[in-house]
């Protein structure tokens, strides 16, 4: 753990000597800091440490995992699943433009397809694949697709192809090649998702509440090796920005998990404007996600058509 721009040395003369006060040291007492005052000095740091960035380095590979995660010390991290209710308007109608159906703008996929949720609260299940597209990621980007069209005008291409099964190895392969038909025949999107759900161990449902209601959080995946990695990452910013200024605690505290390669760069080599986002996990149920595809729709909506 490295904690960035920590104060220097507290006496940078090297003075020993017991009686020598702040009053010796003007630039120490302009920052409120008294050398024979210890708490004076961990109280600064402490209030230091919510404004600066913390990296964690992880040099472990698990599933072609080489990972560098970075989080903030912020408050909604204390308890992220239960985070107070936001109140928030959910459709900007100035946003919306006349649909083109004949130039879609955006492309959403999905290569592990049947990655899929809870029934409901109640459910058991443990099984956390599931061909039933009402239960699995193709919902949520039905949502999405349908926001996005009736809400804001913009045209959408949502691709249901499964491309984790039968060989789940060969996911980011056929979606790539499926994803390579459709730039070919219309030419880059505006934005192009490859959407999923996290996995993850344990039973803690990671969910936040706007407008009275559960919503699963979300956040982005990049690959810092992709040759287009500063587009991604400027892009991925940008909608990070939006989602904590409309909707604070929707984003997962996290933001974005960095990946060194993924598979095949999970595609992001092909298009400048390739995303991909994890909404929710084996824990969310299918009602929690689906509120989260709306209030994603916004946050894309803010990206391609609110005032840059």
């Amino acid at each position: 753990m490295v904690i960035r721009n920590a104060l220097a040395a507290i006496n940078p003369q090297g003075n020993t000597n017991k009686n020598v006060g702040t009053t010796q040291h003007p630039i120490l007492s302009f920052l409120g800091i008294d050398i024979l005052n210890p708490i004076s000095i961990i109280t600064k740091q402490i209030a230091y440490l919510d404004k600066n960035e913390i990296s964690i380095t992880n040099n472990s590979e698990v599933d072609d995992i080489n990972s560098i995660i970075p989080f903030k010390l912020v408050d909604n991290q204390v308890n992220k699943s239960e985070d107070p209710t936001v109140v928030a308007n959910l459709i900007n109608n100035d946003l919306k433009q006349t649909l083109n159906k004949s130039h879609p703008r955006v492309f959403i996929y999905h290569s592990h397809t049947t990655e899929s949720y809870k029934a409901s609260d109640s459910d058991a299940t443990k099984n956390t694949f599931n061909a039933n597209e009402s239960l699995n990621v193709v919902a949520v980007g039905d949502v999405i697709a349908s926001q996005l069209e009736t809400k804001y005008g913009i045209s959408v291409i949502h691709d249901k192809t499964v491309n984790n099964v039968p060989d789940y190895n060969s996911a980011y392969e056929n979606s790539g090649i499926n994803l390579d038909r459709y730039l070919k025949k219309y030419g880059d999107f505006d934005l192009i998702i490859d959407l999923h759900r996290d996995g993850v161990d344990g039973k803690k449902v990671i969910k936040t509440k706007i407008n009275g209601e559960d919503a699963a959080k979300f956040m982005f995946v990049v690959t810092r090796q992709n040759p287009r990695y500063a587009k991604h990452i400027k892009l991925v910013d940008s909608m990070v920005g939006i989602s904590n200024k409309l909707f604070p605690n929707l984003i997962n505290p996290l933001e974005i998990t960095y990946r060194d390669w993924g598979w095949n760069f999970y595609n992001q080599n092909r298009s400048n404007n390739a995303i991909l986002v994890e909404v929710g996990d084996n824990n969310s149920t299918i009602a929690q996600v689906k509120n989260t595809g709306v209030y994603l729709s916004r946050i894309f909506a803010e990206q391609l058509n609110g005032k840059k």
